[in-house]
């Protein structure tokens, strides 16, 4: 899996008109560490690797940003809808605690 890590799926409709809301699916493989605790039930203290913000943007305005803890699962997938009002890019970007970022694009076609 470490190989695959930062690897995004993206699905759009694949018949999209102008004025359409779209629904998005995306996946992000990651591993989303959570949070440990020793016997004691106190955090172990270490640099947890976590998506911790996702930005999308289309048409290179940001229509949405989110910010994740790590309470999200192991390669998460995110859901939303946005208003396709031209043809051109949708860029979904994640990035982790430890400065990794990750970036899927999906071409927005008009029928």
């Amino acid at each position: 899996m470490a190989d695959d890590v930062g690897r995004i799926r993206i699905r759009v409709p694949s018949s999209i008109k102008a004025g359409d809301v779209v629904r998005v699916r995306a996946l992000v493989i990651h591993p989303m560490e959570r949070i440990e605790r020793d016997a004691q039930g106190k955090i172990v203290q270490k640099a947890y690797r976590y998506i911790n913000q996702v930005t999308v943007t289309y048409l290179g305005r940001t229509i949405l940003t989110l910010d994740t803890t790590q309470s999200v699962s192991e390669n998460p997938s995110f859901t939303f809808a946005f208003r396709a009002t031209d043809p051109g890019p949708l860029t979904i970007t994640f990035l982790d605690t430890t400065g990794g970022k990750y970036a899927g694009l999906a071409d927005i076609k008009l029928a």
